[in-house]
């Protein structure tokens, strides 16, 4: 009986960790509504439970990315971007924002590279970005 018990508790232990990209979508979808209400600890602390039930939710990734760079947090949303292009090289996404990360430190020549990732991932309206890069 005690083996069963103990059985039982382990089951119910290991169901309610580990993967499970659908308890994923549901943390990335509330951490989303946070990040645009500009609660971005409360947006962080979601995207880390989106990434906890899937480890590869890369855009859980990016979004925590974003989040990080609206507390002025720069090394971690750059380390979360990185991620999320890790696990999707073809996300457009997190290229622009690096890109926009290094324009705002005035390294044009790196900025210039991530936008034309960017663009080349299929982000659209990437003219405005892009039209000086040929000069660095």
């Amino acid at each position: 009986m005690k083996r069963l018990l103990l059985f039982a508790v382990l089951a119910l232990i290991m169901a309610s960790c580990g993967h499970d990209p659908e308890r994923s979508r549901k943390y990335l979808d509330k951490g989303i509504d946070y990040l645009y209400a500009s609660q971005f600890d409360e947006a962080i602390g979601f995207f880390d439970k989106a990434i906890k039930y899937d480890e590869n939710n890369y855009e859980a990734y990016y979004y925590r990315g974003c989040a990080y760079s609206n507390n002025f947090n720069s090394e971690l949303a750059l380390r979360d971007w990185n991620k999320a292009i890790e696990i999707k090289e073809d996300y457009a996404d997190p290229y622009f924002n690096i890109g926009l990360l290094y324009r705002r430190n005035n390294d044009y020549s790196m900025a210039c590279y991530f936008f034309k990732l960017a663009e080349k991932y299929g982000r659209q309206n990437m003219e405005d970005y892009t039209k000086f890069c040929d000069y660095y």
